[in-house]
């Protein structure tokens, strides 16, 4: 049963709907409007239609009779014939109530409820067709009343409300029928113009919302690529850069200036490595530390463990960092990783390097451990005046970060500890 209620429900949208949506606006509205009229008008109007027709021809009325079947005729039609077009549906329907007020009105007169059925004829007209449908049943409303004052003046029908100035008495009536019909052709168009400009007004403004969501989406693709190709340029800028020197490296004879062109350049490789991760990846301000962190890692042991006696372990967490602390970070790792390789494992055939990123809350700890010589006894790197130390101690403040840079206590090699507050901030301006 509820398989066939969803199929005839299906068959009348498809029947009185057509093919309208939201963005019609009212005329939308109106069908779907008539569309819920008719849906519960065919399975009522059969519960009531079929007893009634049987009463009525048991009793001999077989005008009624007759009348009954035509109803449900036309509620069938209107609700399962797909031969009609929408419009057609729509007088159709106004028609079956006009017959019903007529018939109401004839055989009842004052005491039925045909007068309210013109009333509803008028409101279902301007609900459901255009507003010159409405006008127009106004003067159908005035007609029938004229008629039924004909048929009572010329005793065709009975009046039992009154025995003098019938006529009178049932124009005054049936005035405040027609009166209501005017009122409702007054002002619910009034209403209707209203709701058909805000539905407009709505359109037009989604229309608006689109194009500049597009215009929007565009520009934005357009500053993507400009920073993409940023990105990109530095980075091989910095690649030629780093390449010059490297090139100059080979060729340099003295051993001291020699190390620092290769520092230089590793320098130089690291904060090309991010740029590189930058151009990568969909977002241009941050960066996933994580894999940027082993791809430097592995970037500086191509270039300075020529034996690849180096092995590395890594215990990385996820962590995305925006590139105001990004740099800062590749650069005092590359410090500290061309520091081990250096010195680490000079007199050892095999050696290891652990680096290690946790966060916690907003606490970023980046761990960098080597099992080499460590540091000798009564030396303090944080006292050294190289370069490198300058660096780290500078980069370590730009970060607010603490710091410990120092031989380990319990087994062989040297232990250096980060630890920061993860930044919010985006942005490539580093201060």
């Amino acid at each position: 049963m509820a398989k066939l209620w969803e199929n005839y429900k299906l068959r009348v949208r498809k029947n009185c709907m057509g093919s309208l949506t939201r963005s019609d606006g009212l005329e939308y509205w109106r069908n779907k409007l008539f569309t819920t009229i008719i849906i519960y008008l065919f399975p009522l109007g059969i519960i009531v239609l079929i007893p009634s027709s049987i009463v009525v021809f048991a009793l001999g009325i077989q005008s009624l009779t007759v009348a009954y079947i035509f109803f449900g005729v036309a509620i069938t039609t209107i609700s399962l014939y797909s031969g009609l077009r929408i419009n057609q549906r729509k007088y159709l329907f106004l028609t079956l109530i006009y017959s019903v007020a007529a018939i109401l009105i004839f055989f009842m007169g004052e005491l039925g409820a045909g007068l309210t059925y013109l009333f509803g004829a008028t409101v279902f007209s301007l609900l459901i067709l255009p507003t010159r449908a409405g006008v127009l049943t106004i003067f159908i409303n005035i007609l029938i009343c004229v008629v039924q004052a004909l048929l009572i003046h010329n005793r065709l029908v009975d009046y039992p409300l009154r025995e003098s100035y019938q006529v009178a008495s049932w124009l005054a009536i049936s005035a405040n029928s027609i009166l209501l019909s005017i009122v409702a052709v007054v002002f619910m168009p009034m209403l209707f113009s209203g709701l058909q400009e805000t539905i407009e007004s709505q359109k037009e403004l989604k229309l608006n919302l689109l194009s500049h969501q597009g215009e929007l989406e565009n520009s934005l693709d357009e500053k993507n690529t400009l920073l993409a190709e940023i990105h990109h340029r530095v980075k091989n800028n910095l690649a030629v850069i780093s390449g010059m020197l490297q090139m100059q490296s080979f060729k340099e004879t003295d051993e001291r200036i020699q190390k620092k062109l290769i520092d230089s350049t590793l320098r130089i490789k690291s904060m090309a490595n991010i740029h590189e991760q930058l151009y990568q990846s969909n977002s241009f301000s941050n960066m996933d530390f994580d894999a940027g962190l082993k791809n430097l890692v592995h970037a500086i042991l191509e270039t300075m463990d020529d034996h690849s006696k180096i092995e590395t372990k890594f215990n990385l967490e996820p962590i995305n960092l925006n590139i105001n602390q990004a740099v800062p970070c590749c650069l005092i790792v590359n410090e500290v990783l061309t520091n081990s390789i250096k010195h680490a494992f000079s007199d050892m055939q095999k050696g290891l390097i652990s680096v290690q990123l946790q966060k916690n809350n907003q606490q970023i700890t980046l761990q960098i451990t080597d099992n080499g010589v460590g540091f000798p006894d009564d030396a303090d790197p944080e006292t050294k005046d190289s370069l490198g130390m300058v660096l780290i101690q500078t980069l370590a403040h730009q970060l607010e970060a603490d710091y410990e840079y120092k031989s380990r206590k319990t087994e062989p090699g040297v232990l250096f500890r980060l630890s920061f507050s993860l930044s919010d901030v985006n942005g490539s301006h580093l201060s």
